[in-house]
């Protein structure tokens, strides 16, 4: 369980870019925002996750929008951040010796009706003691940089115009204008305190007391807790994995039930690098891991949602793309924004080019959601059945195409062993379920399918000399992609190759005995790679099925450990100083804490007795 870990205020504010790490997320049911330890949010999207930020300060101070609120006086302040239990209403503290003199409570208001949006955020600012100078500072940035062409006051606050876009602000507190910033000055009585609503859409700033704050918030906690209530979460890092649970549930684009990888765009896997990408897009196979992790959790119901809105946007679209917008207001074509980045990171990009590439890992990773919803009894119906048996088909005509693997590589297609063994696993997969839910399906077709695929891979991605498979056919590297072999059931796990690629993995890619880079072969970006989040669950899942519990529990402790305050992970970790870096929160690495959680609760009971048949009903 995180500490309530307490830094330095004037140390927060010492740098010119908060760390990832020093950021919370507060987000509703569409949209989220970051709120720094410092007070500052320096990353919200309105209405939509996949809007232009009206505050982005995370990726250029100069230019970018902020929301800023802190006690004038930093001198020994300390401040921290915690969450109301079972929810994403994150409490920022300001401490001086010991005692609070300023709380801020963040919240963007959800409901189970998916049809119904507040794009607001609510700020609460209280002081408990008397007599603590407060200062709130707002810059909006509209479209990346863009001022405000219009800045009209209002006695209950400011509205803000860009073309045809307009933001309020509604306060309890007086704002006034201070060049490119509006800016509040004030001191609360005792057990004080006010509001402050960051809305967008309306053209009229409505009075404080309209927003209805506290209802919402009551609201938000309610839903929150009851949805976090009807899950079945494990004992050993319960905390971990309720946590993990709330950021995949804020992910979520409710009205068309797809989910972002991250909420955030552009910050980078490496310090100065340019490994910077936008990951507010649904990837197929995030939402396939996202339905296996909710089925293991015993969210049934929200599991098969998921499948039949990916099934229809599918149908819709015609054929499965690797990215999907999660709505229809964006586009996928990248392109560069005239921002430094994130303490100088460039390019920043918005849009995404991997759109365009055929990942076969896609295909295969759906299929095995499927599956794994299908053990755990839910709903498969023969419509259901006929989207496997297209996505199959379509499989059948791919499979030996060169792809752009799970990585994305921006280079020529090849023939990555990772794409193969998945779409070896949907072919297996699609026949187990046709025999267990007694569905008609092509079984001898897809019999020979997946006897090629093995056999293509034993021929051409196993190296005598590595006793290793490697990265793709041909190559000379291993990939930690690999890491999946064991868990897919390509070959058992004690089988010499699978020991040999693990073993190989282990030698060329392993930092710290825990921490893994994803490859060793070029891909035409200038800047290093760091750790992999996500390739450290899959090790530990590796292990459990290998019978060494043991180790696996000491390195999930490890890279747990990496975690921030909140318990949040993001998509890498810097192998030199141990930060988290790249988009944040990172829904791959939550989902893979939630897995390899999940299975060592399990075998908890087992150590270092797991029996073949074991092995392969965690699969």
């Amino acid at each position: 369980m995180p500490s309530r870990k307490s830094i330095s205020l004037s140390e927060l504010n010492s740098e010119e870019y908060l760390k990832i790490a020093h950021h919370g997320i507060i987000a509703s049911n569409r949209t989220s925002a970051l709120v720094g330890m410092n007070g500052t949010i320096d990353w919200a999207c309105l209405p939509n996750f996949n809007s232009d930020p009206i505050f982005d300060s995370i990726l250029d101070t100069r230019k970018g929008g902020m929301f800023s609120i802190q006690p004038v006086d930093a001198e020994g302040v300390e401040a921290s951040q915690y969450y109301i239990d079972n929810t994403n209403i994150l409490v920022t503290e300001f401490k001086r010796d010991k005692h609070v003199i300023l709380r801020v409570t963040d919240f963007i208001p959800t409901s189970k009706y998916t049809t119904i949006n507040f794009p607001e955020i609510h700020r609460y600012v209280e002081t408990p003691v008397e007599g603590v100078k407060v200062k709130a500072e707002i810059k909006l940035s509209f479209h990346f940089g863009n001022k405000p062409q219009e800045t009209i006051k209002h006695k209950n606050g400011f509205m803000f115009r860009y073309e045809n876009e307009y933001v309020g602000i509604s306060s309890d507190f007086s704002f006034r204008s201070s060049g490119e910033k509006i800016v509040s000055n004030f001191t609360t009585d005792k057990n004080g305190g006010g509001w402050i609503i960051v809305f967008y859409g309306m053209r009229h700033v409505q009075k404080i007391s309209d927003f209805k704050s506290f209802d919402l918030m009551e609201g938000t906690a309610k839903f929150q807790n009851k949805w976090v209530s009807e899950g079945d979460f494990p004992l050993l890092y319960n905390h971990e994995v309720v946590r993990s649970a709330l950021v995949l549930k804020g992910l979520i684009y409710e009205p068309t039930g797809l989910m972002v990888a991250a909420p955030t765009a552009s910050l980078p896997e490496a310090i100065g690098g340019d490994r910077n990408y936008d990951y507010r897009f649904a990837w197929i196979r995030d939402i396939a891991y996202v339905i296996e992790s909710l089925s293991m959790l015993g969210y049934k119901g929200e599991s098969i949602k998921f499948l039949y809105d990916v099934m229809e946007r599918v149908k819709t679209d015609g054929n499965l793309k690797t990215i999907y917008t999660i709505n229809e207001y964006q586009n996928l074509e990248e392109k560069l924004i005239n921002y430094e980045g994130y303490k100088k990171s460039s390019p920043v990009r918005v849009g995404n080019m991997a759109a365009e590439q055929l990942q076969i890992d896609e295909f295969g990773s759906l299929i095995n959601a499927i599956y794994h919803v299908s053990k755990n009894a839910g709903t498969i119906n023969t419509y259901l059945w006929n989207f496997v048996r297209n996505i199959l088909g379509k499989l059948t005509e791919i499979w030996k195409y060169g792809d752009s693997s799970i990585w994305e590589f921006r280079s020529e297609p090849l023939n990555y062993t990772y794409s193969k063994v998945i779409a070896w696993s949907a072919f297996q997969r699609g026949i187990e379920m046709s025999k267990r839910l007694e569905f008609s399906a092509p079984i001898t077709e897809w019999k020979i399918q997946a006897e090629q695929i093995k056999k293509d891979v034993m021929e051409k991605a196993y190296s005598p000399e590595h006793n290793s498979f490697m990265q793709f056919y041909g190559s000379k590297n291993t990939d930690a992609s690999l890491l999946r072999l064991p868990l897919l059931g390509f070959l058992p796990p004690d089988h010499p190759y699978i020991l040999g690629t693990i073993k190989k993995i282990e030698e060329d890619l392993m930092v710290d005995g825990y921490l893994f880079k994803r490859y060793n072969e070029s891909d035409n970006f200038s800047s290093n790679d760091n750790a992999f989040s996500l390739l450290s669950f899959w090790y530990v899942e590796d292990l459990i099925i290998m019978g060494n519990v043991k180790k696996a529990r000491s390195i999930l402790d490890k890279i747990v450990s990496h975690s921030n305050h909140l318990g949040l992970i993001s998509e890498e970790i810097d192998f030199n100083t141990g930060e988290l870096l790249g988009n944040f929160p990172q829904a791959l690495s939550h989902l893979g804490l939630i897995r390899a959680a999940v299975r060592l609760n399990r075998v908890s009971k087992n150590y270092g007795k797991i029996d073949h048949e074991l092995r392969f009903t965690l699969n």
